[in-house]
């Protein structure tokens, strides 16, 4: 009986621990613009593009860890400990020139929803599509930012070239999403058709 309760009292504080995150990754990083045509704030100068990545690279950290103790499909988990590793490793090269300021992505939440759901409510293979829904759509409109208004203001050689690499990364990274959605699409197809056909086997037979 003590071993039960010690084992619902852990499952209970690992529940505040990802709820927690999930509200420190709302209100510490600022949420990509939903609409790429609108322009990011605080990218005039080397110091305020260096914020805007760390903010990026802090909310698909706090993202990331929230879900992964969530995830059951071992291709998700390897996206969501892909995107924790490769942005902790970009925040420390940024973190320096981002000394000083906020660090913010458009000055508003960050978006830590899939398709309107909120991860920390969800479970199972809800939460996954969500997750990877999310991280597509989060990283185009990164990239799409990066493209229009990071880039062209980075007013060294040094940190345009590190801009352009991280916009390898992070194209990377997308396809890396979208492989996972399309195989988990693909799997769902497949599970309805054989579904199917063993309905429609059952229905005809003796």
């Amino acid at each position: 009986m003590e071993v039960l309760k010690n084992h619902e009292v852990g499952k209970s504080k690992s529940r505040v621990v990802v709820l927690a995150v999930f509200a420190l990754a709302a209100g510490a990083a600022g949420r990509v613009m939903a609409d790429p045509s609108a322009p990011a704030q605080n990218l005039t100068d080397d110091a305020g593009i260096a914020r805007w990545v760390v903010a990026v690279d802090q909310a698909e950290e706090q993202v990331a860890t929230a879900v992964r103790g969530k995830l059951v499909s071992v291709p998700v988990w390897q996206l969501a400990e892909r995107i924790a590793v490769d942005h902790a490793q970009v925040d420390g090269e940024f973190r320096e020139l981002a000394a000083g300021g906020s660090t913010s992505i458009g000055g508003t939440a960050i978006d830590v929803q899939g398709d309107g759901a909120d991860l920390s409510k969800l479970s199972g293979d809800e939460l996954e599509k969500a997750y990877v829904d999310r991280e597509v759509r989060f990283h185009e409109e990164v990239l799409a930012t990066l493209a229009r208004d990071v880039i062209p203001n980075a007013s060294t050689l040094a940190l345009r070239d590190r801009l352009l690499a991280l916009t390898t990364e992070l194209e990377s990274e997308l396809q890396h999403a979208r492989n996972v959605q399309h195989a988990a699409s693909f799997l769902k197809s497949a599970a309805q058709e054989r579904a199917e056909i063993s309905k429609e086997i059952s229905n005809n037979g003796p």
